[in-house]
């Protein structure tokens, strides 16, 4: 099904690259900036986990994001609050349109994974840590109890990455108020601060480059008064974590999963 948005994505980038607009409300030579917010989907994925007395493989893992929850007025405090805005899952972007309605941007998506705990996996390979021996490597059960592994990247999952984006005006009214969809895509760096605890071990919580994702994305954007407007986009994605630290002893972990992410968003072009 994933497909199904990816590849008309792509034909929409192509199309659009191929369009030119008399009048357009992004022009050639302006920047833009946005904030908003995302929530977020993963695939489940086989998890990899290599260290001293370990060698394992966890299968078909699930997880999933993490909202802040609020009710009533605190979603002024959750969301608004210049205390609090990194708490929340956000997203701010900064971009250059190149040419009419062609923009290339710098941006941090910042997402939390969180891996579905108490869930009974399949698992292959061995472990010789007391308490937790496993010497027949061949496909067994093993529920993820909390003694066992917690494993997210809560602060979080974070793509830094360049992305470009070709948009399609499809409504303008004077120079105040217009509407037009966007596709585009990119890549960029997975930078976590992964929150893992394996095998009764100590907690692990550092800042690490893991990988890297790519993304493709459609959305559509309206411009609410001149410069100021506001977004709705769909990112789907590919992460590859081949380097996820697990303990301040070098054991590390990989995985590969899709992402989705829908974010809502407010900018200024300038």
């Amino acid at each position: 099904m994933k497909w199904l948005i990816v590849y008309p994505s792509i034909l929409l980038i192509l199309c659009i690259s191929s369009i030119t607009h008399a009048t357009t409300m992004r022009q050639q030579g302006d920047w833009y900036g946005y904030w908003g917010w995302n929530n977020a989907t993963y695939s489940d994925s086989d998890i990899h986990f290599k260290g001293g007395d370990h060698d394992f493989t966890l299968h078909n893992v699930s997880a999933h994001d993490h909202q802040t929850e609020v009710s009533g007025n605190e979603i002024f405090h959750s969301y608004l609050n210049l205390g609090r805005l990194t708490i929340p899952q956000y997203n701010w972007r900064f971009g250059y349109f190149v040419t009419n309605n062609w923009s290339v941007s710098l941006g941090f998506d910042h997402m939390k994974y969180i891996m579905v705990q108490d869930q009974t996996v399949n698992i292959s390979g061995t472990i010789s840590k007391p308490g937790f021996e496993r010497t027949d490597p061949t496909l067994g059960q093993q529920q993820l109890t909390d003694d066992f592994l917690t494993y997210e990247h809560t602060d979080g999952f974070n793509l830094i990455s360049l992305e470009t984006e070709g948009y399609l005006p499809v409504w303008q009214w004077q120079d105040k108020f217009d509407i037009a969809l966007f596709a585009g895509g990119g890549g960029g760096v997975l930078f976590p601060k992964s929150n893992v605890k394996l095998l009764s071990g100590e907690r692990n919580d550092e800042w690490h480059v893991a990988g890297y994702a790519s993304v493709v994305k459609l959305g559509i954007e309206a411009t609410v008064w001149k410069r100021v407007f506001v977004r709705f986009l769909g990112k789907f994605g590919y992460a590859d974590m081949s380097d996820v630290l697990t303990n301040s002893k070098g054991d590390k972990a990989d995985q590969t999963f899709y992402f989705d992410e829908y974010i809502g968003s407010i900018g200024y072009r300038f």
